[in-house]
């Protein structure tokens, strides 16, 4: 199991001036590839971006995402 990790992630957006809040999970599961690579796939079942100059709430998906250390 040392091999495999997971994230589980809540976010919350709340937009004063725009009078508007949004919020949804983002879940991911990733492999140790080696001892500096780990590789990972997820969804984000939010709407927007972690960019908060990006208002289009546009951003829902699957993604991959790759780690390394040196």
């Amino acid at each position: 199991m040392r091999e495999w990790s997971g994230l589980v992630e809540w976010r919350r957006l709340h937009a004063k001036e725009a009078g508007d809040a949004q919020s949804g999970a983002l879940l991911a599961v990733y492999r140790r590839m080696n001892e500096h690579v780990k590789m990972g796939v997820g969804d984000n079942f939010t709407n927007f971006s972690d960019n908060l100059t990006d208002l289009s709430y546009n951003k829902r998906g699957v993604f991959l995402n790759v780690l390394a250390t040196y």
